[in-house]
């Protein structure tokens, strides 16, 4: 009788466990190579190593200073010697953050940490063109939760989005199950969410990279930061006088 795996730890990102209800979330992937990794729906990924063993050992030993190395939400080619802007937001607030950013032109990506919690924003020409950390908010997740993909189908366009080289949504909409319209309406709730949660952190730090962002130009949408703080500075404001 086989010896029964190590159980795989939550992931640190979104939160998703190895085995919720009928939908796997996380699991060891080989590659072609027949190296090893855990990788999750959400996008994160573990060490690669030479078995499932050592593979799932690494993913739940990791700690949080592990977290910069196997989170990439945007997929882009991040420089990891230096940083060219960080702080924390108890000192520097968001709008701070992005109208310097914005006005600068920047092309990269912006993280921010809280604790446990993870929130990236990708911008590309001073313009914010993806969002990515907030739980549940996975577009895989999304169509999931709406009944428009099934777990079989939603770990199959995740293989070939990883064997493709292509980002998720890309993936989706190659293979039909969502229009570039809906995408592109997903991609903007994601970015609002995403803003949205920020405004309401007191505190946590932020750093920010440039970088390449390779983004399929027919999928961005020009979504002014400036009118997206008010909106979400306004939906704060509401839920504060309904509390």
């Amino acid at each position: 009788m086989p010896a029964l795996r190590e159980a795989l730890r939550p992931c640190p990102f979104c939160g998703s466990r190895e085995n919720e209800a009928d939908r796997t979330c996380l699991r060891v992937t080989p590659d072609p190579q027949r190296y090893f990794a855990v990788s999750c729906w959400c996008g994160a990924s573990g060490p690669v190593k030479d078995s499932e063993e050592e593979a799932i050992k690494s993913w739940n030993n990791r700690n949080l200073s592990d977290r910069q190395l196997v989170w990439n939400p945007f997929g882009s080619s991040m420089n990891r010697v230096s940083l060219d802007f960080k702080g924390n937001l108890k000192s520097i607030p968001l709008p701070t953050i992005l109208q310097m950013l914005v006005s600068d032109n920047k092309t990269g990506i912006l993280q921010f940490t809280q604790g446990e919690k993870r929130r990236a924003i990708c911008l590309k020409d001073g313009k914010i063109v993806a969002g990515s950390g907030q739980p549940g908010l996975q577009l895989g997740q999304i169509l999931f939760k709406k009944g428009l993909i099934s777990p079989p189908e939603l770990l199959q366009v995740l293989d070939k989005a990883k064997q493709a080289g292509m980002r998720i949504g890309e993936m989706l909409l190659k293979m039909g199950y969502i229009s570039q319209d809906n995408l592109k309406e997903l991609i903007r709730q994601q970015i609002r969410e995403v803003v949205f949660d920020l405004l309401c952190w007191a505190e946590g730090d932020f750093q920010y990279q440039d970088c390449s962002v390779e983004f399929n130009d027919q999928l961005i949408d020009d979504v002014n930061a400036f009118q997206l703080l008010l909106e979400s500075s306004a939906r704060k404001d509401e839920l504060l006088v309904a509390g």
